[in-house]
Formats: C-alpha cells, structure tokens, sequence
C-alpha cells in the first residue's frame, strides 16, 4: 500500500487551485449537528498564537494527476471538510458586509478551483443527496416553508452564520486566521481504491464513531475494488442506490434485517458485522479466489455467550456454507439495493398502495420492530399486494396480542427469523399455522389488555389500539377523520399529574375527587386503557369540585364516538377506570383475534 501523508494547513489544504475535493454519491448524508460545529470552533479558537493544530486526518483517492482538474475522491473525512467549508463560507459573507475585500479575495480562493482557462467551481464538490439543498443553503435560496430534508445541514448553517454574525470584529479576524493558517489536517493520498478504503478501516478500527453501515460499505467498496475497476464502479452505483433507498432510516437496522431475513436465523447487533462478512465471502462468486477469503468463516472458538440463539445461528451459517448457490458481486448489491428500498418502503410506510401503508403505519405504532426482516423478505420475493394485506393483517393481531401479553421479544424475533423460509409466493398457510402456535389465548389476552399500562414510550400502541376500536364504532375507516390527524392526541381522562400546581386547573380538585390513596392508586390506573380516550385540540378547563363534570363538556361535543360516550358517566374515578378496561379488553379479543 503507497501512501502519501501531507500534514496542511487548511490554506494549503484547499488552496491548490486545479484540484477539487469530490464528496461521492455512496457517502451518507451529512450527519454533524450544532454540538460538533461548536467542538470545531473551540478547538480552532484555542489555537496558540502561531501555533498549529491538528484537526484531524482525509482519506483522498486521488489517481494520476494531470495538468487539468483534478478531483480527489474523499474516502474519509467528509464530515469535517463540509462544516469547515460552510465555516469559511460564513466567514467570507461577514468580510464582503463589512468591505473587505482582502479576506472576501483570501477565503473566495480556498472555496474555488479551476483550471487555466476554465470556469470556476466549488472547491468541495457534494455528488451526495445533500448536494442541492447545500447549494440552498449556500445562496440562501430556500424558502421559509421549504422543508428541509437534512436537518443537521440545516442546523448547522444556521448556527454557523449566528456564530460569526455574533462574534466582535477583532475576535472573527483571529478566528480566520487561526483556521485559514494554524489548523492542519493530515491529508493521506492513496491511488489504488482498495488501498483507500483498507486504510479507512485501519484509521478506524476501533469502531469508536463508525456506524456499522460506514463499515459494511467500506467492507463492500473495498472488495469490489479487489475485483477489477469496472466492479468497483457498479458498486459505488449500487451503493448510491441504496442510501437513497435508505434515507430516512435508520440503515444500521436494515444490515441487521437484511441479514436476519437471509440467514434465518436472529442476528444480534453485536455480530452485524462479523456475519455480513461471511455471508458476503460465501454468496460471492468473486471471492473463492481471495486469499483471506477463509478468515471469514465463522469461528468455531468464538464466544458463545454473547446472547441467545448464536448456536442457532451458527447452525443456520454453517447449512448456508454447503447449500447456497453463488452470485456475482454486482448481484450480490443489486440483491442489497433491492432489499433496501422494500426497507425503506416498509419503514417510511410509503408503498405507494393505500391499504398496504396504513397496515404498515400500525405496525408502526404497535413497535413492531421483529417483523421486519420476514416483511422485506416477502416484499422481495414477490409477494402480491392483496396477499401481502391479509398477512399485515394477521401479523397485526399476532403482535398485538404477544406485545399487551408481555411475551419475549427475542422468541418473537427468532420466530420471524424462522419465517423467513415461508415462501413469499404462498406465505398464508405457513403463517396462520406458526402465528396460532405463537399467540396467547384469549384469556391471558382479555386479562393482561385490561391490566395493562402504556407509559410515554408505548403510548403510541395506546392510541393504534383506541384507533382501532373507533374503526370498529364507526364501522367503516372512510368515516373516521381522526386517522392520521395531527390534531388528534391521546388524552387521559384522569390526569397525569393529580397534585394541584399553580396555574394548572385541570389538576385542582383531582386529589380530592378520587378519595382515599389517590395518589398511590393514581400510579397503578393512570396509565391504563380505560383510562385513555382519543381527543382533538385543547380542553377548556376550569377548577372545580368535580373535575370529571369539568370535562364532560368537550368530551360530549366530540365527534370521535369513544370519546363522546364517556359523557354518559356521571363520575369518573378508578372503578370506572377499571371497568372501562375490562369492557375494552372484551372488546380486544374479538377486535385481535387468533388466526
């Protein structure tokens, strides 16, 4: 591996005016928020006086140079060369308001390039998603009701130009210069691709602040590189595909699916990477001929105790080894790209089919978190639309059930695991038969729904719930507008808080309404379904003895039907809490019921 280090100053780094640094399409979108610009500003602001100071190190792929433009791929590092560059750029706007035109000269040189007699252009090149709004924000071009993709370039923009607007003359013109001529970065040049992206792992090899999809793509990258130049280049194409297919998501969670739906077997976070590796070194033809293709195997010594189901999987790893039939690597990311965007369609509940994404929306709020590997690899495989909506449906009711029943979220997953061997063409009588197996009987259901607590966190499958049986009131989903409705939140019908707090009268008079140790029942209730409706805007609330009565009001105007028939009650304390849980439980074993 030649490599060629040259510790910069940021004017020497940027000043080079035929080169240009090149962010790729396969780069993820820009991820550094306000607190690490600010982390950049005091390490450059505490920069003795002609004093360097490293900022840190890039990873160029820089090829032959010639005399014309020269664009240097920026493997790693993209992060900080961005919010530099968006530095300087605030800093310049500050110079050209208060006249001057040095500086204005000085930083306009470090942020273009161009060749003898060629026009100019950015010194730093995004080819990424982030690309347009960028120049967006650059030119100040968005418009106040433009939403923004990437908030974090956003943020950062923003909090960038409030700092140097803030900050006095005399301390902005230290700080350029403290940037422009102290700070250094050590830039590393590597010409062949697979030397780059090897040094990338080697940099970062102790996982301190790489996400496993920065691993897995320069794991992918690096052997595609290995394979030949036309490799590499489908790879970088796939690659692009799949981050677009992915934005918005959270892609360390896909690897983790993708795998579990290929392996059939549970695959913990801990061994994303490990097991993508083998399962990549066993499908790709390309790599019987790697010589380390045999250190990817799964280590028989290995620690066995890292969670449950590692026998399982090593099993499952081990049947793949005799019986998978190998594909190229460009098919191999085509397969990826494939199953990234039937993620991404999955998660963003955007199919483009109305019935498929609302089921997909409530599996959403249910956390429905285990299904996911077997739902991509039924999307994937084919599955037709009105079968696919009959097994959201089941699956629906299946977790509805295991989640309110409090079953192990591991022996859900390795179930799903497990029905990824379904076949996606003809998935239903496989299904109903594991999902009966699996479901808790309507007893334990009734009992445990009616006992149940949705604190913040699951308040959300609270409310998929009290949808559900607003459907059912309604009897159709066309008629229900609270669907979807922003307006529309998940009130408690006895407060949260019941200890009376100042300019707070929806809280006075609770604690005394409710009796003998309210407050220690208070806890055990609150959070219950039946004490749980579906209301739109903002109670009109007013102190009084009865607080109950104080509602009835806005819960009698209510066109949501749940809602409306708590008016009907002339108080409301735990019993009727209790009793309205359980009526709403007998209600859920026939709104859920058993395949």
């Amino acid at each position: 591996m030649k490599i060629q280090p040259h510790a910069l100053s940021i004017s020497n780094l940027l000043g080079t005016q035929n080169e240009q640094f090149l962010i790729p399409s396969y780069q993820r979108r820009y991820s550094w928020g306000p607190e690490q610009l600010y982390q950049l500003i005091d390490d450059i602001g505490m920069i003795e006086t002609n004093d360097g100071h490293l900022l840190g190190s890039i990873v160029c792929l820089t090829g032959a140079h010639s005399g014309g433009l020269n664009t240097l791929e920026l493997v790693d590092g993209q992060q900080r060369l961005t919010t530099i560059s968006i530095i300087l750029e605030c800093l310049r706007e500050r110079f050209d308001a208060e006249g001057n035109t040095d500086r204005v000269q000085e930083i306009s040189r470090l942020l273009r390039c161009r060749t003898y007699d060629g026009p100019a252009l950015p010194k730093i090149k995004l080819d990424t998603m982030d690309a347009e709004e960028f120049r967006m924000h650059l030119e100040r071009t968005s418009s106040g009701n433009q939403t923004c993709l990437n908030e974090n370039l956003r943020k950062v923009f923003e909090c960038a130009r409030e700092w140097v607007k803030d900050e006095a003359a005399e301390d902005i013109s230290k700080f350029a210069h403290k940037l422009i001529s102290d700070a250094i970065i050590v830039r590393l040049d590597v010409a062949n691709a697979k030397d780059a992206f090897k040094l990338f792992e080697t940099i970062n090899n102790r996982g301190l602040r790489l996400s496993l999809t920065d691993i897995i793509k320069n794991f992918m990258l690096g052997n595609a590189a290995r394979f030949g130049d036309d490799q590499l280049e489908a790879a970088k194409k796939s690659w692009s595909t799949l981050v677009a297919h992915l934005d918005g998501t959270d892609s360390d969670s896909f690897f983790r699916y993708f795998l579990i739906s290929k392996l059939q077997a549970r695959v913990t976070k801990s061994k994303v990477i490990e097991d993508f590796r083998w399962f990549f070194m066993s499908e790709v033809i390309e790599t019987d001929k790697l010589p380390d293709r045999a250190y990817y195997y799964w280590d028989e010594e290995g620690d066995e105790d890292e969670s449950e189901g590692i026998d399982e999987a090593k099993e499952k790893l081990e049947e793949h080894a005799k019986a998978t039939t190998q594909i190229t690597c460009k098919e191999f990311l085509a397969n990826l790209a494939s199953a990234g965007k039937a993620y991404g369609e999955l998660i963003s509940c955007n199919t483009g089919q109305k019935k498929i994404d609302r089921h997909l929306r409530n599996l959403r709020m249910i956390k429905a978190t285990q299904a996911y590997g077997f739902l991509m690899h039924l999307r994937v495989g084919g599955i037709d639309d009105a079968t696919f909506v009959n097994v959201l449906k089941l699956t629906e009711n299946f977790l509805v059930r295991r989640h309110v029943c409090r079953e192990r979220a591991n022996e859900t997953e390795t179930l799903f695991a497990h029905l990824c061997e379904i076949d996606p063409l003809n998935p239903l009588p496989d299904l109903i038969e594991n999902y009966r197996e699996y479901t808790p009987t309507d007893e334990k259901f009734r009992e445990d729904f009616a006992s149940a607590q949705y604190p913040a966190n699951i308040i959300e499958r609270a409310r998929y719930c009290l949808e559900q049986f607003e459907i059912a009131k309604h009897g159709t989903h066309q008629e229900l507008a609270v669907l979807g409705s922003e307006e529309v939140h998940v009130e408690h019908i006895i407060p949260q808080k019941i200890q009376a707090r100042r300019n707070r009268p929806e809280q006075e008079g609770w604690l005394s309404y409710l009796g003998d140790r309210a407050a220690h029942r208070h806890t055990r209730n609150v959070g219950r379904i039946g004490n749980l409706t579906l209301f739109a805007g903002t109670l009109n609330i007013i102190a009084s003895n009865n607080p109950f009565e104080a509602k009835k009001s806005n819960y009698q105007q209510s066109s949501i039907l749940l809602t409306k028939a708590l008016a009907k009650h002339t108080n409301f304390r735990f019993p009727q809490v209790d009793a309205r849980s359980k009526e709403l439980a007998a209600l859920a074993v026939t709104q859920w019921p058993i395949p």
